[in-house]
Parts: structure tokens; sequence; C-alpha cells
């Protein structure tokens, strides 16, 4: 393992990687999207069940990042192409699945950027 600046500035980038990932994410979806922030199992397939009852909803994943927190606990950032009407179904199929949402959000895009 290495010294704790090795790891902080491993986060830091990652972080600044995520960010640059969600922000391509929104703007690729002229629709807008969904932004998820889970905890879920961290066991086999916990996030493939959830990502298959979204997908079932006809949502597409456009973005996931995942984590471990400890050996029973994993955090996940998911984002999905927007789909009118919804955004309460996805957060309801998340936590059927066994997710805690800890935040949920739509974004709309309304123009964009150049």
């Amino acid at each position: 393992m290495g010294s704790s600046g090795e790891t902080l500035g491993t986060v830091i980038g990652e972080v600044g990687n995520v960010f640059g990932q969600v922000y391509r994410s929104i703007l690729s979806s002229p629709g807008g999207v969904f932004v998820f922030f889970i905890a879920l199992p961290n066991r086999p397939g916990a996030l493939a069940r959830l990502a298959s009852a979204l997908a079932e909803l006809g949502l597409n994943l456009t973005l996931t990042y995942l984590y471990a927190i400890n050996e029973e606990l994993a955090m996940a950032l998911l984002i999905y192409e927007a789909k009118e009407g919804y955004f309460q179904k996805a957060v309801e199929a998340l936590r059927k699945g066994g997710a805690v949402v800890r935040e949920a959000y739509e974004i709309k895009v309304t123009g964009s950027m150049k």
C-alpha cells in the first residue's frame, strides 16, 4: 500500500475523470439524464440486477462508477438517458432491488454549449 499522498492523488485523479465522464454523458443525451448515487450490497451480481431492472423500464445506462466501501457495502454512480415520466419509476426499481438511493437527480438539457 502506498503513502496517503499517493492514495489521495489517485482519488483526486479518479474524481476528475469521473466528473469529465459525467459531463460528456449529459451533453451526449439531448433529452437529459437521470443521475443516481446509490449504496448497494457488495455482492456478485448486485449491480447487474439493478441495471437489469432499469433496462426492463427501457432506460439506457450511459455511465456507471462502482467502488467498494468494505466487504459488505458498495457505492455506485449511475447515469441513464432520461425518459419522460420514468424518473420516479427508476428510483422505485432501484429501491425494490435492494439499493439505498442516496441522491437522485433528473437533469434536463435545455440548450447546447458551443
